[in-house]
């Protein structure tokens, strides 16, 4: 087992950003206090690490065993102009809410740059987990997620969970966007494609252990079509060749011809590291392989 980055201590030279500049270019100050001693926690994100497995075909993946960032969890990737961004919920640091780690490759994963953070503006007290970053057509990434902050709070079993999202230019400075993409209740876990004009969003509902679908036609408001899929959550989805594969923790993989409805495979993957794998996301690259980021435990 290889490990190439130990925490997001680090800044690197893809944010030229000092600790003061930050603070200037945006209205939403890190959220602190003695409730984010993740350090202390048995559970939560703080035990758990960010891999990579590969593969041909989707189906057959082959693990890295190697670790690209620790007390990190939920990973979310692109591949943008040859170079992959792979975010995640970091929580290296006691004191301070969780916060969007961002890694960088422009080799396919063969090295790493250090993590640096993502800036956000205009989410006011909101604090995003579950990022699903998805590249629009002028370039720009748009990170769909889940306001933990708000699930905190409001302690009101009925409560509708909402996901919202914000939009960058340059991977790192994420202006919120105005309203919310999805509402529902016990919701998590965001992944969103697009497949000709129709937007496809996929959530997962913990209390009932499936996975719920809903459509767009503009990547902004969407519309629930119902449960895609029984037996799992934490869902992504990719498309290719006329086929839906979906990817729940496990890591089971279903498939589907119109992304509605998915039936599971035999095909699974599970981590070489820690019996645990979960939260995937996979992307592919330009030679032809898909890479599949996911956690796993400390």
């Amino acid at each position: 087992m290889s490990i190439t980055v130990l925490s997001g201590c680090t800044e690197t030279e893809d944010s030229d950003d000092s600790d003061d500049k930050t603070d200037d270019k945006t209205e939403d100050k890190e959220k602190t206090g003695d409730e984010y001693s993740w350090s202390t926690m048995n559970e939560g994100p703080y035990n758990d690490q960010v891999s990579y497995a590969t593969s041909t075909d989707l189906l057959n993946w082959v693990d890295s065993q190697e670790i690209l960032a620790i007390h990190a969890s939920d990973p979310g990737a692109v591949y943008k102009d040859g170079i992959i961004y792979l975010y995640f919920v970091d929580v290296s640091q006691d004191g301070i809410a969780e916060r969007t780690g961002l890694l960088k490759s422009e080799d396919n994963g063969a090295t790493w740059g250090n993590i640096t953070y993502v800036i956000w503006s205009g989410i006011q007290e909101k604090v995003p987990v579950d990022p699903c970053p998805f590249v629009l057509d002028d370039g720009s990434i748009r990170i769909y997620y889940f306001d933990i902050e708000e699930g905190r709070t409001n302690i009101d079993p009925g409560k509708l969970n909402k996901i919202y999202s914000a939009t960058s230019s340059d991977g790192i400075n994420f202006v919120q966007d105005s309203g919310v993409r999805f509402s529902n209740i016990d919701v998590y876990d965001p992944d969103v494609i697009k497949v000709n004009d129709t937007w496809h969003m996929y959530v997962g509902n913990l209390d009932q252990n499936k996975v719920i679908s809903a459509t767009s036609t503009d990547g902004l408001d969407f519309t629930e079509e119902g449960t895609a899929y029984s037996g799992g959550v934490v869902p992504d989805v990719f498309y290719k060749d006329g086929l839906f594969y979906l990817y729940t923790v496990g890591i089971d993989i279903s498939t589907s011809a119109d992304g509605s409805t998915f039936t599971k495979t035999s095909y699974r993957f599970e981590s070489e590291i820690n019996m645990l794998t979960a939260d995937p996301s996979v992307i592919e690259l330009d030679d032809g392989t898909y890479m599949m980021f996911y956690k796993t435990k400390i």
